[in-house]
């Protein structure tokens, strides 16, 4: 009678040696990844020696903020936000960018400080 749960784990499902092991892979490819690694690697390498070089000129807020800007841009490129979807009416746009007055806070009570306080 065989085991359930015992002998050789790596043996796989078949009770032969098919477990794990290296994984056959077109050498194309395994050979396109490789050479992406290697220029993001180069890219990454550049960018830190610009940045240290930029951050001798520039604050480093300043820098944040263009580092900042600069991958936002790159995000919309890839995500396309403006080409799918509903669009935005003009009165939700305007409604998005209304900054609230004392007009709309004059009908909630919570205006008078002295109402705060419980006695």
């Amino acid at each position: 009678m065989e085991e359930k749960y015992g002998g050789d784990v790596l043996a796989g499902p078949g009770g032969g040696g098919g477990g794990l092991g290296p994984v056959d892979v077109p050498s194309a490819r395994l050979t396109k990844y490789i050479v992406l690694l290697c220029f993001t690697k180069f890219l990454k390498a550049v960018g830190l020696f610009e940045s240290y070089d930029l951050l001798k000129a520039v604050h480093i807020v300043q820098f944040i903020f263009i580092l900042k800007l600069g991958t936002a841009f790159f995000m919309v490129l890839f995500q396309k936000p403006f080409s799918s979807g509903k669009t935005i009416t003009k009165h939700q746009i305007i409604g998005s960018l209304k900054i609230p007055g004392r007009k709309e806070f004059k009908d909630k009570k919570l205006n008078d400080p002295r109402k705060l306080v419980r006695n």
